[in-house]
């Protein structure tokens, strides 16, 4: 299956102590992030205002996803080894409950209420609609084989789909909860964003290297971006004007000028980073590091890694994994 499949093997390494360069990081308000440590079975939760861990919480077996509500009140995460959601309550920071799902729950969103989750079940070839209320399934959608990433819009009359092994994406209407478009995309699409607008869906294609840009309403491509080997996720910053994407093999950041719609810059970080996620000051963004236990904290205006923060054994954190809610600036 390779190294994007739910049970990708791992190797050890030493942890990453955390530290900060002087005055060169400011001091954030503070969201927690959530990131998932699939070797570890568990969740590291950090205080983004203290670079610190606030706390880790045991889940289900390999959790691999992960989704936060805009507020941060829910957290839910897939567990791929045990087949199941775990379901956190983020004011409280702790398990509320696992949820049987599927044989492969990997990709998961939430609708904008938080009342809803999506899961993309890698080995059956489905989307899960879980009702988190009553923590029951409302419907199983037959999708492409091996679907992975999924991003829901900000009315959740959409959810996004990409199929990794028929190189497509798919996009679920959030009403009759059926597909209603395919779009051919690059090879092995796997993570996925919507633009702050919502007329751009970006593609990260790990096989071809690159990245799909497509018209979030037709599906068709605008243009394909060449990025690092093995490109995985993406964050946007900076009032959108710059797109941050994970290159595993790479263990670096490819920096995206969105209006010129090329790269500019690469960034060096952890070894094999997966998950990313902006923070809502506009200006961090924060890499899950899978082989060096860590999240590595980037300064995007100054291009450059400002912290390096101590996680769990096989950091992924792929979704987005701090609520985004109102924009809160640093504190400096």
């Amino acid at each position: 299956m390779g190294a994007n499949a739910p049970f990708a093997g791992m190797r050890t390494v030493a942890l990453v102590t955390v530290f900060f360069l002087g005055d060169s990081m400011p001091a954030l308000a503070s969201p927690f992030a959530y990131i998932t440590n699939q070797k570890a079975d568990d969740v590291s939760v950090i205080d983004t205002a203290t670079g610190s861990i606030d706390r880790t919480i045991k889940v289900g077996k390999d959790p691999a996803g992960v989704a936060v509500s805009r507020d941060g009140a829910t957290v839910v995460v897939s567990n791929p080894g045990s087949g199941e959601v775990a379901l956190i309550d983020g004011n409280l920071r702790e398990l509320k409950a696992l949820i049987p799902v599927g044989e492969g729950p990997l990709g998961i969103a939430m609708d904008p209420a938080g009342a809803r989750a999506f899961v993309a079940d890698f080995y059956g070839h489905f989307v899960s609609v879980i009702d988190l209320r009553d923590r029951s399934i409302i419907k199983r959608i037959p999708v492409g084989h091996y679907p992975a990433g999924l991003v829901v819009n900000r009315d959740g009359t959409k959810i996004f789909v990409a199929e990794r092994e028929d190189n497509t994406v798919s996009v679920i209407n959030g009403v009759t909860l059926t597909i209603d478009k395919t779009a051919k995309v690059g090879q092995h699409p796997f993570g996925m964003l919507l633009d702050a607008e919502e007329k751009r869906l970006y593609v990260a294609n790990v096989e071809s290297n690159d990245l799909s840009v497509l018209d979030a309403e037709s599906l068709k491509t605008i243009k394909t971006i060449n990025v690092g080997e093995r490109p995985y996720a993406m964050a946007l910053v900076l009032g959108g004007s710059r797109l941050f994407v994970t290159n595993q093999y790479d263990s670096s950041l490819s920096v995206i000028d969105t209006g010129l719609m090329k790269s500019v810059e690469t960034i060096p970080v952890g070894e094999y980073p997966e998950g990313i996620d902006n923070h809502p000051d506009d200006r961090h963004v924060y890499v899950a590091n899978w082989f060096d236990n860590s999240v590595s904290v980037v300064d995007a205006e100054s291009m450059r890694v400002v912290s390096t923060i101590a996680t769990g054994n096989g950091s992924r954190a792929f979704g987005r994994f701090i609520p985004q809610g109102n924009p809160v600036e640093s504190l400096r």
